[in-house]
């Protein structure tokens, strides 16, 4: 078994070993002679087959078929097609991305005439390491530890390991970037020495921080952890040059009078040129921008020939460089530290080559805490395959046992146990945690999109324990368990991981509450388990990823905070109180009545804590305010439709209400009728110019209660 260890990078991948001719871990050569691969895939149709180029060779056919070259891949792995980040990938890159099959949300990109997922490109570019590292070492490479950006989520995580198998790997560990690069950094530290390590990793396609606590014994083990991550997952080196690429296309708008940011062959070359531009300006205080036939328009040929100061390149990724450093502030802010309790920072990436970067970080920190004395290009890299040479199995978390069991096992070969949440053993200790929460989406209070954490932030991984939350699930035998990670308390702006569905058997009643833990293995894999109350049902699974992009037909029942429909209910009868007070005048003896009476068995059923009734009370209260009661549940529904409204609007509701009211007070009934009908009007359309809850069948009594929370008392 030989393990390596690889940086899949965004624009560059790089691989290190232990080297038996230099008895030391060492950057290996590719097959070039160069110790960084473009992460880059093209495929050549040769002899009626298809041909693919990887690295340097995909490079030189980009030139030719920019189309059919998939460059910085990593930005997409693990990505919905619906992703806004992949939306806004689609207008920047040279080549087409594209949905998958019905059943598949993830991006796809058309290479060969056919989609493929990012994975599945990725795992060209790993097969090419391998081979060109079996053929240095001498000997074949079955195992590696991989980096991935520490904010990388669970579904990006899941893609790079799916990559690493496609290619034949079995993957020792995946590993975060910037703890990799402090592995590299404290390999040669003194024994006894500590120290706190901040980690600026600035990448081609994204930017991660940690902070992470470093010592080494006397015996020469090394032990890290991490204290804290952040990050941005769609900011790098690749933004400086997409931003000098405007500069060229404002360029070419003003001198030519032409627009080619649609062309994607000048786009590609236009990047190209950038990235010589921002090395160049390290150095000069100008340079000069030169693409012979760039861009073929109506009038012929056109050239770029253009200047480009420092100044101005600095000017252009001030707001970049600024996001940078405001991340920093804000993650030492929530482990409550300041730039004196950092002893070390490690520029890491290609990225901090630039000027204005490094110079941002030395101003902050104090140049004297910047570490010069490992590449930032290769720090990565180096830190896996010093993993991947001391991480020597998988250990039992069976106290009683502890055996240390060969990667890729997913049981213990002396008790049986499941690997799930052991612990890599070797000579590098890690102490890794989350950097974003993980959860699920479920109703609290008055909200229905609410993301409940079950994992907090900053957790240790893998868990000793699971974590665990109680819910109430209701009126459906269909449970459906949305899986969310982010730092949102809105759980859709925060990503979905995946779903976890099961169907209550017939013998089991609803209105159950149920269990919901969650586990993080070693690899930041999680695993859902869900437990019935009362019943000896139990459903353990990871989130399913292969949703449709469509919810089902059928009907499911989302999870509630048991609690939660409790204070629900109550929070409706005190609207419907506040409603008859408001608008009496306006409602029908009979109405009123009811109302009274639906308000009196909510008030018992909140007394007697009857949960079995929480939910239809509240829907039978809001189904009275909304829809029952004649004028004044229009007159409350003209409320809900004003609520963020543009003034013009919200002036035309109010004045219509104030004329319906009007006729009402003069006894006219038919041009009470013929008002009520101008405001229903107004309302509908204020309603279709926003996304606000409609009332034509069954309300959206979720989005009904939480605008009356907000405007209680209004």
């Amino acid at each position: 078994m030989k393990a390596i260890g690889i940086d899949l990078g965004t624009t560059n991948s790089a691989v290190a070993a232990h080297d038996p001719h230099r008895a030391d871990i060492a950057v290996l050569t590719n097959s070039k002679g160069e110790r960084l691969t473009p992460s880059v895939v093209g495929m050549a149709h040769r002899d009626g087959k298809d041909q693919p180029l990887v690295g340097e060779d995909a490079l030189n056919w980009a030139i030719r078929q920019p189309k059919e070259t998939i460059a910085s891949v990593k930005r997409l792995m693990g990505r919905d097609f619906a992703d806004a980040s992949v939306v806004q990938a689609r207008d920047r890159m040279s080549y087409e991305i594209v949905a998958g099959p019905e059943t598949d949300p993830r991006a796809h990109v058309m290479l060969g005439g056919r989609a493929r997922t990012p994975a599945e490109i990725s795992s060209v570019i790993l097969d090419k390491l391998v081979r060109d590292a079996s053929r240095t070492l001498g000997e074949p490479v079955t195992h590696a530890v991989i980096t991935v950006p520490a904010y990388f989520r669970d579904a990006q995580r899941a893609a790079t390991r799916e990559a690493a198998e496609k290619a034949g790997l079995v993957v020792k560990k995946i590993v975060d970037e910037p703890t990799a690069a402090a592995v590299a950094f404290g390999l040669h530290k003194p024994g006894g020495a500590r120290s706190r390590v901040l980690v600026y990793d600035l990448g081609g396609g994204t930017f991660d921080i940690s902070v992470l606590n470093a010592v080494k014994d006397q015996e020469g083990r090394s032990q890290f952890q991490v204290l804290r991550s952040a990050g941005d997952i769609w900011l790098g080196g690749d933004d400086f040059d997409l931003a000098i690429v405007e500069h060229i296309i404002t360029w070419m708008r003003e001198q030519h009078h032409v627009d080619p940011a649609g062309d994607k062959a000048f786009l590609f070359h236009a990047k190209k040129a950038a990235e010589r531009a921002k090395r160049e300006l390290n150095d000069m205080e100008e340079t000069y921008i030169v693409v012979p036939a760039a861009y073929r328009g109506a009038d012929g040929v056109i050239d770029v020939e253009m200047k480009l100061t420092r100044a101005e390149f600095n000017a252009m990724i001030a707001p970049l460089v600024g996001r940078t450093m405001s991340l920093v502030q804000e993650t030492l802010a929530r482990y409550e530290l300041s730039p004196d309790d950092i002893s070390d920072v490690l520029l890491v990436g290609g990225g901090t080559l630039t000027r204005s970067v490094y110079e941002a970080v030395e101003a902050f920190f104090g140049a004297d805490k910047v570490r010069r004395n490992i590449n930032p290009m290769e720090c990565v890299a180096f830190g896996a395959g010093v993993l991947a040479e001391t991480l020597r199995g998988v250990e039992c978390s069976d106290a009683g046992c502890a055996k240390v069991n060969d990667y890729g096992a997913s049981a213990c070969a002396a008790c049986g146990r499941s690997l799930a949440d052991g612990r890599s053993k070797g000579d590098t200790g890690l102490y890794e945690s989350t950097p974003m929460a993980m959860g699920i989406a479920a109703i609290k209070g008055s909200q229905r999109d609410v993301f409940v954490e079950i994992i907090e932030a900053g957790s240790p991984y893998p868990l000793s324990e699971p974590r665990r939350r109680t819910f109430h699930a209701t009126d459906s035998r269909r449970i459906r368990v949305p899986v969310y990670e982010g730092d949102s308390k809105v759980a859709s702006e925060n990503h979905e991981q995946g779903v976890v569905e099961f169907e209550l058997p017939q013998e089991i009643e609803i209105n159950r509450q149920v269990d919901v833990s969650f586990n993080y293995s070693a690899d930041r894999i999680i695993t859902v388990k869900i437990s019935v109350r009362g019943t000896d049902m139990v459903l353990e699974a990871t989130p399913n990823r292969e949703k449709p992009r469509t919810p089902p037909p059928e009907p499911v029942e989302e999870l509630v905070d048991s609690a939660v429909l409790r204070e629900q209910l109550a929070f409706a009868e005190r609207e419907a109180d506040h409603f008859l007070k408001r608008y009496g005048p306006y409602i029908e003896p009979v109405q009123a009545m009811k109302v009274r009476r639906d308000i009196e068995q909510a008030q018992r059923a909140v007394a007697m804590g009857d949960s079995g009734e929480y939910k239809r009370l509240t829907e039978l209260l809001l189904d009275d305010m909304y829809r029952q009661c004649g004028l004044a549940s229009q007159f409350r529904q003209a409320e809900l439709a004003s609520e963020g409204a543009p003034p013009e609007t919200v002036r035309q509701i109010n004045e219509a209400v104030e004329y319906v009211k009007q006729a009402h007070r003069q006894g006219n009934r038919v041009q009470t009728a013929q008002q009520a009908r101008n405001l229903v009007n107004l309302v509908a359309i204020a309603q279709s110019e926003r996304a606000v809850p409609r009332l034509p069948d069954k309300p959206d009594y979720e989005g009904i209660l939480r605008f009356a929370e907000e405007t209680a008392g209004g």
